[in-house]
This record gives structure tokens, sequence and C-alpha cells, in this order.
């Protein structure tokens, strides 16, 4: 038995750009965090039918919401998109193309109301129909603009607050799709509504501290290759003498990104707290703790540039005392972060491990 719904359908622009375009790895975490993040602004009891690709298809059965509340959704879900990636771009580390140009994403919505079926599919419950194959035709249209609200003539006409929304410019337009015929609608650019949305405050760098241990190596790869594997705390598994298990957030490596390095008997929890990037010079900075022994740690990483190939990395360790932290367990983690950087470098040189 069909029912009528409220459809709705945000869909992230620039998508195939860039995935194809960037590190696939990275890209795709940053495309898996925005459609999270839509599906965690619906506030107006859609139901999630699925998620597209770029896409997220919601419907909300019974009567529509009015213009100004579902208006009120796209915009919520809007603002908090592109909040999230202004603050990944500002966070980020990491100098991929995916990382550095997460901002020329874009959303838009298509809004239609009609007829759906709901089939259910194993543990799923899917919605299909004709206004469904209407709503994903429109996600195709003649529009210029990659960033608008668009709601279709059939939702207009069932609404009562038509013009609710007159603060923004509306126009009217058409599509002629084949097996469906004409479908009206009226849209509204965001292009302006974007321009004021704020920027997020300036990030502060971490403050460099000199601790008085210091370790350095020399590693034949070029400096931008030692710093993307450094950086890369999933790695750590494969050149950490001892180690057991890594642990690390599901996102891109940026400031924030935390990470838990499990060994015999002592534990690593370390936050990434800055990174300044020079042409011949990079500083990247952890803080963490010792679990064990409750003793704060800061690792401060100097990645120089010393010939073409050429790399010098230093790291500095400043290890707090603690009431448990005598100068037997100082020293074994003082002589397992010298061995570190040393299957660090050879890691580097030798490593056949995709990264």
């Amino acid at each position: 038995m069909s029912q009528n719904a409220l459809i709705l359908i945000p869909d992230i622009s620039g998508y195939t750009e860039f995935l194809t375009r960037t590190e696939i790895d990275h890209s795709s975490h940053i495309l898996n965090e925005m459609l999270q993040l839509i599906i965690y602004s619906n506030n107006t009891d859609f139901t999630l039918s699925e998620i597209e690709g770029d896409a997220v298809l919601f419907y909300r059965k019974g009567d529509p919401l009015s213009r100004h509340e579902l208006m009120q959704q796209c915009l919520a879900m809007f603002n908090n998109f592109h909040e999230k990636i202004k603050l990944i771009e500002r966070d980020s580390i990491c100098q991929c193309g995916a990382c550095q140009t997460a901002t020329n994403l874009s959303l838009k919505f298509i809004a239609h109301y009609g007829a759906i079926k709901e089939i259910r599919v194993s543990h799923f419950t899917k919605a299909s129909g004709v206004d469904m194959v209407i709503a994903h035709r429109l996600l195709k249209n003649k529009i210029d603009s990659c960033e608008y609200v668009l709601m279709t003539k059939q939702y207009l006409e069932k609404i009562n607050d038509p013009d609710s929304t007159a603060e923004y410019k509306w126009e009217m337009d058409h599509e002629l799709y084949q097996g469906v015929g004409k479908v009206e609608y009226e849209y509204a650019c965001l292009k302006s509504y974007k321009e004021r949305l704020p920027n997020p405050p300036e990030l502060k760098i971490a403050k460099i501290i000199e601790g008085k241990d210091s370790f350095e190596v020399d590693i034949n790869l070029p400096i931008e290759e030692v710093y993307k594997r450094l950086i890369n705390s999933d790695l750590r598994i494969y050149y950490t003498p001892g180690i057991q298990k890594v642990e690390s957030d599901p996102v891109t490596e940026r400031v924030g990104l935390r990470h838990k390095c499990f060994f015999d008997g002592m534990t690593f929890d370390y936050k990434t707290v800055g990174s300044i990037i020079n042409e011949d010079e990079i500083i990247y900075i952890e803080d963490g703790r010792v679990v064990e022994v409750d003793a704060a740690i800061r690792d401060t990483y100097t990645i120089l540039r010393t010939g073409k190939n050429q790399t010098k990395l230093l790291r500095n360790v400043d290890l707090k005392d603690s009431p448990v932290l005598n100068d037997e367990i100082k020293g074994n983690i003082m002589m397992a972060i010298k061995m570190t950087i040393e299957s660090f470098r050879d890691f580097c040189e030798t490593s056949t491990v995709p990264v």
C-alpha cells in the first residue's frame, strides 16, 4: 500500500571530481564524515531510506512540513556541512589534495511530495515509487548553481504557507524527463546565504616545548614523504618495536586527532596538537600520556630538508615526572623511543606498505 510522503535528497556536489582527482582514502574519509553529519542534522523526523554515494535519501510520511520548516531543515544541514568542512580544512595537517580542497565541496537539496511504497529488504526499509524516481531525476537539471534548495510544484501545492520564505530569491523553472514528463519547481540559490556564514576562529599554534631528550636520524627520502609517513598513525604498527595494536580516530590527519599505541604493560595515548609547514622545515607536535604511570609526554618532531632525497628527522621528547615514573621506567621509555625512530628510518627507506 502506497502512502504520501515528503521526499528530501541532500546531495553533495563536486563528489565525483573530489573522489577522482584527490587521494582516495582521505577523500572517502571526508565524504563519510559529511554524509554522517547530514544524517545527524535531521531534526524534523525524516526517515533515512539509504545513502546513495554522494547523496542521502530521506522521506517523511504524512502531511508535508511547511515551507518554512522545510527550509529551516535544509539550512540546518547546510550550516553544519559548511562549518564542518571549514574546520577540516583549518585543522588539517595533511597536504594531500583531499584535505586541502575540502571546502570545494557543496550541497544542494531536492524536495518533492508524492506517493511512495515502503519495501522491506532484510533488516532495511526502502522507499520506492514514481515520485521517488522524479525526485532523483531532479538531481540532474539546468540550474546554473551547485548549491540551492529546489521544491517541486507538487510539494508547494500541498502546503499552506507558500510565501513564508520570501526573504530568499525564488526562481520558477521546469524540466522534461523521458517517461515522467514535465516537472515544475521553484528554487533558491544559496550562494549569498553561504557568503554570510562565519569562518571558524583561527587555530592557535601549539607552543614549542623543548624536552631534555632528543634523538635524530638521517633518512634517504624526500621531506614530504617522510612527513606523510610520520603523521599517519595507522602506519606505526609497521615500525614501532614491541607495539601490539594501534587505535585511532577514523578521520584524516588533523589537529585533535587521537590515537593510542598499546604495548605489553604500557599504553601511550596521543593527540595531534599542531603542525608548522615550511618548504625546508616541518614541525609536527603531539601531546600524550603514558597511561600506566600517569605521565604527560610531548613529542616534537622537526623534519629538515638536507637534500633532494635526504631528510633529517629530530624527535624531541618532554616526559613529565609522575609519582610512579621512576628512573628505570623512564630509561626504558627513552630506549624504546630511540629504537622507534631508527626503525622508522628503515621503514621509510625500505617499506612497500601503501601510504
